[in-house]
């Protein structure tokens, strides 16, 4: 056997294992940066090593992507353990808002109410993203629709939370009378109203829900007349009418 090719093999599987390492973590954005900074210590190494910085010199490319890999890995399982921690502790987040959902739910069955386990959820999902405490979302539905998608007032208010069709294209620009009736769309145009009630009367919740109802005009003009607006909706909300505590 010829005696360079017996020392020539081994580098050729070397770097055989090296492509195979590399090409195996080259999705990490992580490692392309390593590699970039390694191509740099490289590039300065052939330009001329005596102008390279002093940690640069006698490093070329295979080293410093080897010497990348250890820490890297690291890292990489960091992250991964982290990423792992988070969807637990969403899972975790999930379980409970859908056993809350439930709870709230079951509160409007034993009163005679039609709450599906799903409408249940959608409601819960709609009030926490638009930052309504769950039991007012769920009291402002059974007030305004009973938990009927179906429900239409002899004004046209629609769906689960009764907009009416101008407020909602004003709420969100383009929304149709048909757009009302998916339960999401409603659900979250309704609670965006009156989350931002709740903003305009400096959360006052009470004094939001009652602006829902009757109008933030006609409240604010009898606040400033200095009468209370206040017409039973909101306690009606809160389940402290028509049976509910």
């Amino acid at each position: 056997m010829n005696h360079n090719e017996s020392n020539r093999a081994p580098r050729v599987s070397q770097r055989s294992r090296l492509r195979n390492d590399t090409r195996a973590l080259l999705t990490s954005r992580s490692v392309q940066v390593l590699l970039v900074l390694g191509a740099m210590v490289e590039g300065a190494v052939i330009l001329g090593r005596d102008k390279a910085p002093e940690a640069a010199k006698g490093v070329t490319m295979q080293q410093a992507i080897h010497e990348a890999i250890v820490p890297v890995k690291v890292i990489e399982h960091k992250r991964l353990e982290k990423l792992a921690d988070l969807a637990v502790n969403e899972n975790a987040r999930e379980d409970e808002s859908m056993a809350e959902a439930r709870k709230l739910a079951e509160k409007y069955r034993t009163s005679g109410f039609k709450v599906s386990d799903r409408l249940a959820a959608q409601i819960h999902e709609a009030a926490v993203e638009n930052g309504i405490k769950p039991e007012v979302a769920f009291g402002l539905v059974k007030t305004e629709s009973g938990f009927k998608t179906s429900a239409t007032s002899h004004v046209g208010a629609i769906g689960l939370t009764q907009l009416m069709p101008a407020t909602a294209r004003w709420l969100k620009p383009g929304t149709t009378r048909s757009d009302l009736r998916d339960t999401e769309t409603n659900l979250n145009i309704g609670f965006k109203y009156l989350a931002d009630l709740i903003e305009k009367y400096d959360g006052d919740t009470k004094l939001a829900l009652l602006a829902y109802n009757r109008g933030p005009g006609t409240v604010d003009r009898l606040l400033k007349r200095g009468r209370n607006p206040d017409n039973g909706y909101a306690d009606m909300v809160y389940g402290r009418r028509n049976g509910h505590r």
